[in-house]
């Protein structure tokens, strides 16, 4: 083998992106090839916790990359605050620096976010190693095992690439991953019984403190929104990120998992969330104002019992695709991505080769991030709005009001602090301060 492992990262996304900077900062010689044509400025906000935010730092991007007006647009975000559906207040949870994180979380729109990334692929690998129009196609392992072949087509033409002969190949490519089922064969992801609707939309003035994730509802069907752009907070004015979580039944064939949807497909559920209003604008207003309205439904996998195939692992929704709860996915992109370049260093400097690498990454993230999978499966720190629900059943409005305003701090420490007490953490070393 070679003495420097020639390395592909296959999927360009957050994870993967993330992946190949920290394996360059550790020494790696990466290629990125990623199935879009374009990169283009798709997708709604994310929410990235401030552990993730952390790694990021550490591999060089700094904090203001994602938030200055001029970049990533990004907010810090102070709070999460929780609502019941007809809208009484449960509890505030203070997040990022306003809970005395190293780090801010961050609300961003994901392109910006990911372009962010992105160029900085480019200024570290070259722009020759990040490689669009390349959809994955199979791969063949050598008969000692020390090198895969990749191949590839054109993703717009469907036209064979050359094949691509590397080292170590980390699968980044997303739920229907193709590398994943080049190793495990073709296997359905699991539907949740959920969709979630997503849009974008202006309101006129901030909610909160301008920096404030909001979520109401219950286990049946629950909205969240979040401003995404700094320069409007600034102005005084709230970019909406909004998602409605609901229950409905399997959408049927992979071309229907995603698809547009109207304002008509969730009013009635919406309108019974009539009591909230964040930025002086209800869930149902927010919908109305949208363009453009877009339904996931949403598929997470059983996790795994292991990351390791020899000299090929896997990253992100690759390995472990979550629901939507508590701002994971991102995250545990992120954190998985600063696992496999740690063990990338440590691997080449004890001397036990990719094979050392991958074994090391699945033993620190394999079991960590399916009790994430099964954890969000619960809905995450979301699940105050159902236990809520369930404790106050039959309750009139001012009775639950009081009886939330009685149990709201216990509904903090015992849901919402333990599901984030009981998520993976950074495997960074800690750094010892310097002597004086």
């Amino acid at each position: 083998m070679a003495a420097k492992p020639k390395t592909v990262v296959v999927g360009g996304g957050i994870g993967g992106c993330t992946a190949a900077i920290a394996l360059h900062h550790a020494g790696a010689d990466v290629t990125i090839y990623e199935a879009a044509p374009v990169l283009m400025e798709i997708g709604a906000g994310i929410n990235v916790q401030a552990v993730a935010i952390g790694v990021l730092c550490d591999l060089g991007i700094p904090v203001e990359k994602f938030h200055d007006p001029a970049q990533g647009d990004g907010i810090l975000t102070s709070q999460v605050e929780y609502y019941t559906k007809d809208g009484i207040f449960i509890a505030g949870e203070a997040v990022g620096l306003n809970a005395g994180a190293s780090h801010p979380q961050m609300s961003v729109h994901r392109a910006k976010f990911h372009n962010t990334l992105v160029a900085e692929c480019r200024r570290l690998l070259g722009e020759e190693k990040v490689i669009l129009n390349s959809s994955f196609a199979g791969l063949e392992k050598s008969e000692d095992g020390e090198e895969v072949t990749l191949f590839f087509k054109t993703t717009d033409k469907k036209e064979d690439l050359p094949p691509v002969t590397c080292n170590f190949v980390v699968g980044a490519d997303g739920l229907k991953s193709r590398v994943r089922a080049a190793l495990l064969g073709e296997q359905e992801p699991r539907y949740t019984g959920r969709t979630i609707y997503r849009g974008l939309c202006q309101v006129d003035q901030v909610s909160g403190d301008g920096n404030t994730v909001h979520l109401c509802g219950d286990e049946v069907g629950n909205f969240i929104c979040y401003p995404i752009s700094e320069t409007q907070r600034r102005e005084g004015k709230f970019h909406c990120n909004w998602g409605f979580n609901a229950t409905r039944p399997h959408p049927g064939g992979q071309e229907s998992w995603t698809a547009l949807a109207k304002v008509e497909d969730i009013r009635e559920e919406l309108a019974a969330m009539g009591n909230n209003k964040f930025g002086g604008v209800t869930p149902l207003e927010m919908a109305e104002r949208t363009e453009k309205i877009i339904g996931w439904a949403l598929f997470d996998r059983d996790p795994l019992d292991s990351f390791d195939f020899g000299i090929v692992t896997l990253l992100g929704d690759s390995a472990h695709p979550l629901l939507p709860f508590g701002s994971q996915g991102a995250t545990q992109a992120i954190m998985d991505a600063e696992a496999i370049g740690i063990c990338y260093q440590n691997a080449m400097q004890a001397g036990t080769g990719v094979r050392g690498c991958v074994k090391a990454y699945s033993d620190l993230r394999c079991e960590v991030s399916g009790k994430v999978v099964l954890a969000n499966r619960n809905m995450g720190s979301t699940a105050v709005l159902r236990v809520v629900n369930e404790k106050c059943k039959g309750m009139e409005f001012e009775e639950k009001k009081k009886w939330c305003e009685e149990n709201g701090k216990a509904l903090h420490d015992e849901v919402i602090q333990s599901y984030r007490a009981s998520m993976p953490k950074s495997v960074r070393p800690a750094r010892t301060p310097a002597s004086s």
